[in-house]
C-alpha cells in the first residue's frame, strides 16, 4: 500500500514562538492588552491573509490598525517572520531520512510571508517534493476539502497520505477526508509510524 508523508510545518517541521512579534507590537503601539494580542491569531484579518483573500501591503496596513501601532513595513516584515527559531527536535534529520524513500509533502496553514521567510532560512524545505500553503490553495485547515485538494493535485488517493499535525482539529478534519492521520508526537514516533506497513483494506 502507497503510504507517503504528508506534514504540518509549524510546531511539526519548524518551532513556533510568536512571543516576540507580540511583545514587539506592545512597544509599537496602544495595544497593551495581552490577549487581545495573542487573539490576533484567530482573527478575521489572520484568516484572511492565510486564505490568499488580501496582500502583503493591506495586511500589514490592517494590522497596524488593529492595534493602533506603527509598523513600518520592512520591520513588522521582519518581526512577523523571525518567529521561527529552528527545526523542531529531530525533524531535520528525520525528513533526510524520509526523502531517502520517496517524495515528503507538507500542508500548512501559512501566508505569503512565512512562507517565503522559511525557504530561505531552511533550505531543506525547498527539497521537499511540495509545500501546499493555505494563501495559495485558498482553503484552510481543519476543512476537508483542502486534503482533498492535496490528493486530487498528486493524482492521489486521500488514504495514500500519511498526514501528521500537532492540532487534533487538523487530524479530525484529514481523516474526514480519507488520509491516515496522526497526532505529532515526535520525530522519532514519526518515523516509526512511516515504517509500519497496513494491510490493504478490503
Amino acid at each position: 500500500m502507497l503510504r507517503l508523508p504528508l506534514l504540518d510545518l509549524g510546531n511539526v517541521i519548524l518551532k513556533v514562538n510568536f512571543e516576540p512579534f507580540f511583545q514587539w507590537v506592545v512597544e509599537n503601539s496602544e495595544t497593551k492588552d495581552p490577549l487581545k494580542i495573542k487573539s490576533f491569531l484567530s482573527s478575521s484579518l489572520f484568516f484572511d491573509y492565510e486564505f490568499g483573500n488580501i496582500d502583503r501591503k493591506e495586511f500589514i496596513a490592517r494590522t497596524e490598525k488593529l492595534f493602533r501601532g506603527h509598523f513600518p513595513a520592512t520591520d513588522f516584515e521582519h518581526r512577523f517572520c523571525d518567529i521561527f527559531p529552528g527545526y523542531v527536535d529531530g525533524m531535520q534529520a528525520a525528513i533526510e531520512n524520509l526523502l531517502q524513500n520517496g517524495p515528503v509533502y507538507c500542508l500548512s496553514n501559512t501566508n505569503e510571508l512565512h512562507l517565503s521567510a522559511v525557504r530561505e532560512r531552511f533550505p531543506l524545505l525547498n527539497q521537499l517534493s511540495k509545500i501546499f500553503a493555505s494563501h495559495e490553495i485558498r482553503k484552510r485547515k481543519p476543512y476537508p476539502g483542502i486534503y482533498r485538494e492535496v490528493a486530487n493535485s498528486l493524482a492521489l488517493q486521500p488514504r495514500s497520505l500519511v498526514f501528521f499535525d500537532d492540532l487534533s482539529s487538523n487530524i479530525y478534519g484529514a481523516e474526514r477526508a480519507g488520509l491516515e492521520s496522526h497526532l505529532f508526537i515526535n520525530a522519532e514516533h514519526l518515523l516509526s509510524t512511516m515504517k509500519q506497513n497496513p494491510k490493504e483494506e478490503t
